[in-house]
């Protein structure tokens, strides 16, 4: 799913979810990724894994790769979604920033704070100024 945003300068949010909200394995599998416009062939999320942490919040974290031989500044966050797939009002929802370097797979990760998630998105973009 691609998420643009007018304005001054166009920038490209991608969004990954779970393909299954209700799928509780240790590498769940991902709805169908595409990362559009300028991250298109630059950016590859190479995994997923997913547990419990005080065994009702999920915790989810991915691997994004950077296919290119230049450093690519990121920012992500993520947002938690109920089994209807709302969004659950949260007000640790900011986004984060992450430098890939050439080559370099990077980690990203969070916790979820209500008990009620049971899936996420998250929402990637280019950093505005690295």
């Amino acid at each position: 799913m691609l998420i643009s945003f007018s304005g001054c300068t166009k920038i490209q949010v991608v969004s990954i979810t779970k393909d299954d909200p209700e799928d509780k394995s240790l590498t769940p599998s991902l709805k169908k990724i595409e990362f559009q416009g300028d991250l298109e062939n630059k950016i590859r999320v190479s995994g997923v894994r997913q547990g419990f942490v005080n065994e009702n919040l999920l915790a989810v974290q991915l691997r994004l790769e950077n296919l290119t031989n230049q450093e690519i500044y990121l920012n992500y966050k993520f947002e938690w979604l109920d089994g209807e797939q709302f969004i659950i009002k949260d007000s640790s929802i900011v986004w984060s920033a992450i430098l890939a370097r050439a080559g370099e797979t990077v980690l990203v990760r969070s916790v979820a704070t209500d008990s009620k998630a049971k899936n996420f998105n998250l929402k990637i973009q280019r950093a505005k100024n690295p």
